[in-house]
């Protein structure tokens, strides 16, 4: 491997780390919402995903993870999976582009995402470039992300 490709994902490795940790400030959040363990290991998978196409990594944004939770919420309130009012999240994101995932019934992160990687529309959304920063929102068994970028 040449050197600049180690030295990228090595500094790749301590980014995901930094992001993740930065992501659920200590067990007593991840107790106090399961849903947030789920996301932090989600929003891992996504970026070591990222990193292993050469990607780089997704921040986690506060506003985007509020309105992934909102859809979340929603989603499972109405009993189905949706992108209904998605022009209104991306508009209220505060950033030009944005792209959404969502999923439904995954009992696991890496489920979630495996599931992801293998329909085109939803990979393509992995690893669009354009974006730079992520949330995610679980309620139920309803999982939002969404990614923004300038």
């Amino acid at each position: 491997m040449p050197p600049i490709l180690a030295s990228m994902q090595i500094i790749a490795a301590a980014l995901l780390a930094f992001l993740v940790g930065g992501f659920v400030p200590d067990a007593r959040s991840a107790d106090a919402n399961p849903g947030a363990a789920y996301a932090q290991r989600m929003a891992g998978l996504v970026n070591a995903y990222r990193a292993r196409h050469g990607v780089p990594a997704l921040a986690i944004d506060p506003t985007l993870s509020s309105l992934a939770g909102e859809h979340s919420r929603a989603m499972a309130l109405a009993g189905r999976m949706s992108h209904d009012d998605f022009p209104s999240r991306a508009r209220r994101s505060g950033l030009a582009l944005c792209v959404e995932n969502v999923g439904w019934n995954y009992r696991s992160p890496d489920a979630q995402v495996d599931a992801w990687r293998t329909s085109p529309g939803h990979d393509r959304n992995l690893l669009d470039r354009r974006v730079e920063r992520m949330g995610i929102g679980v309620a139920d068994d309803y999982v939002t992300l969404i990614a923004c970028g300038k």
